[in-house]
């Protein structure tokens, strides 16, 4: 089957895909020989004051803390743990067997603790968002500065595991920071089609995507 990727949809959420959808601000080729984040519809804003970092249901041992830090460290930003919520029933959908991410992440939004942080949550399993598509790896709403990803297709063995969902949580707070796609496959911001996609991101930004949320 064939796998595109898109970041921004027309609603102001973002999502890694691994589906068909299209949005508002498809993907350039990633043949393409530029680098350069094309991010013209998306200023890039203020990093965080504080990112909270929230479980949803039981995660892998590790997973929570290694995540957190990194993206934290990443971005220069503090870090503290958010109140466990429990496996988001709620947004499960029976017949696809995945989570319906725009639902989780109304929850989420409410345990910002103020508009100068952000949120990430991250939940064992699948992704899906409503338009259209297969799944997704994670999903953002930007207005409300939440974030979220699914571990259900980043595999089980924790280090494979931890490096992936560190990428993936990189790429989806970059994206509540306005960051559209980046061109560069080694940068967290390349927009991931399939798991091999993810294995060549490296879990950091490039020095254009850097730049452009301040970063040294």
């Amino acid at each position: 089957m064939s796998r595109k990727a898109t970041e921004a949809s027309s609603n102001g959420r973002t999502a890694d895909f691994g589906s068909a959808y299209e949005g508002s601000n498809p993907s350039a080729s990633a043949t393409s020989p530029k680098t350069a984040n094309h991010a013209e519809e998306v200023r890039a804003r203020s990093l965080p004051a504080r990112l909270i970092v929230v479980p949803l249901g039981t995660l892998p041992p590790r997973i929570l803390g290694e995540v957190a830090a990194g993206v934290a460290g990443a971005l220069g930003v503090r870090w503290k743990p958010g109140p466990p919520l429990d496996r988001p029933s709620y947004a499960f959908n029976e017949t696809r067997r995945q989570f319906h991410a725009p639902a989780i992440l109304r929850r989420l939004a409410a345990l910002r603790e103020g508009s100068s942080n952000a949120v990430l949550g991250l939940v064992q399993g699948d992704l899906f968002l409503p338009e259209d598509g297969e799944y997704v790896l994670g999903d953002v709403d930007r207005g409300s500065g939440a974030a979220l990803v699914g571990l259900g297709r980043l595999g089980l063995e924790p280090p494979a595991l931890l490096r992936r969902a560190l990428v993936e949580a990189l790429h989806v707070m970059g994206s509540v920071l306005g960051l559209s796609s980046c061109l560069d496959y080694r940068c967290a911001m390349f927009p991931a089609r399939d798991i091999g996609d993810v294995d060549r991101k490296s879990p950091g930004f490039c020095v254009h995507c850097r730049a452009a949320l301040g970063l040294p």
